[in-house]
């Protein structure tokens, strides 16, 4: 058990630092996602260590050490996350209606083929605005019957599971589907305007993901180039979809700092959506971040449909700048 204890210790250190080197490689960079389970197994390695190393003195203090360094980062990594930090994002009280909006936001995948489940799901929640990721022209054509709900509508169906399709009870104006980096795989500006008249920009994403073999340089690119448009836009915005990546990686600290974003969750919950059908390997790929202007209603995962993601929906109201 000593070299297995051992090893635990160098698995789980290298797995804590490995992220830290700035780079785009899918191997260094896919660490960034299980800081959780990383977490976890630590605690685990530690009591191996407490039990199997402290009569091996060479061994004992360096692994305790390292194992607890671990510990300590992962954990600062992820407290923003947990009830124990501060809510960042103002709440609401005494809501104005004509301010305020949700958004449903759903990665279907693909091949999922439960639609009646989906909508089912819609029409239990009721969104103001539904932002669909990885819908093709047989999902668009399955949800139709939410086209007499939502009158105003962006469909960007694509067969490579990176279409995107959003719909609105609100009205829409100067859409834009920009493919900012690679061809098919597209963003989409628009903005939303609420029933007062005020508008509000949303920004709706799906980038591609790190894998093995797919470094994340497209990835990171994308968010980024999105965060500079708001940042020179100054406009009051919502930032929502799968970017597959988590809150707490060096590009999205990046992002949500560069931008003054807030996100929702801060102070409330991780919010896993992927992967539904893998409960101990979750992570929360899924994200909506706002700028200032707005007060926080409420920030719901709802019930899973066949998709390998959750659907997440957030309630927002917009408090208008008088003195502009």
């Amino acid at each position: 058990m000593v070299i297995v204890t051992v090893f635990l210790v160098l698995v789980c250190t290298l797995a804590t630092w490995l992220p830290l080197i700035r780079t785009h490689k899918w191997w260094i960079r896919i660490f960034d996602f299980p800081r959780l389970q990383i977490t976890v197994l630590a605690v685990f390695t530690l009591i191996l260590v407490l039990v199997y190393l402290i009569g091996q003195p060479s061994f004992f203090y360096s692994s305790l050490l390292l194992i607890l360094s671990a510990i300590i980062y992962q954990s600062l990594s992820m407290v923003r996350y947990t009830p124990l930090y501060p809510n960042i994002s103002e709440k609401a009280i005494g809501v104005d209606a004509s301010n305020t909006f949700s958004i449903m936001m759903s990665n279907v995948k693909m091949d999922n083929e439960n639609y009646d489940k989906y909508l089912e799901v819609v029409y239990k929640s009721d969104p103001d605005v539904i932002l669909l990721n990885e819908v093709n022209r047989k999902w668009v054509d399955a949800i139709s019957q939410l086209d007499s709900i939502y009158p105003y509508r962006i469909k960007h169906p694509l067969e490579n599971t990176y279409g995107m399709a959003l719909y609105s009870k609100f009205k829409l104006h100067d859409a834009e589907i920009n493919e900012l980096l690679v061809k098919d795989i597209p963003s989409i500006y628009v903005n939303l305007e609420l029933p007062s008249g005020y508008k509000v920009t949303l920004h709706c994403v799906h980038p591609e993901p790190p894998k093995i073999g797919s470094d994340t340089y497209e990835r990171d690119t994308e968010i980024l180039l999105i965060g500079k448009r708001i940042v020179n836009e100054k406009k009051p915005c919502v930032v929502v979809g799968d970017l597959n990546d988590v809150a707490w990686s060096y590009t999205s600290e990046l992002f949500q700092k560069r931008c003054s974003l807030i996100d929702p969750r801060e102070g409330r919950g991780f919010f896993n959506t992927y992967n539904v059908f893998v409960p101990l390997l979750r992570y929360p790929l899924d994200h909506f971040f706002y700028t200032d202007n707005f007060k926080y209603v409420m920030l719901q995962r709802l019930e899973a449909y066949g998709s390998d993601h959750f659907p997440m929906m957030l309630k927002l109201e917009y408090i208008p700048d008088e003195t502009n």
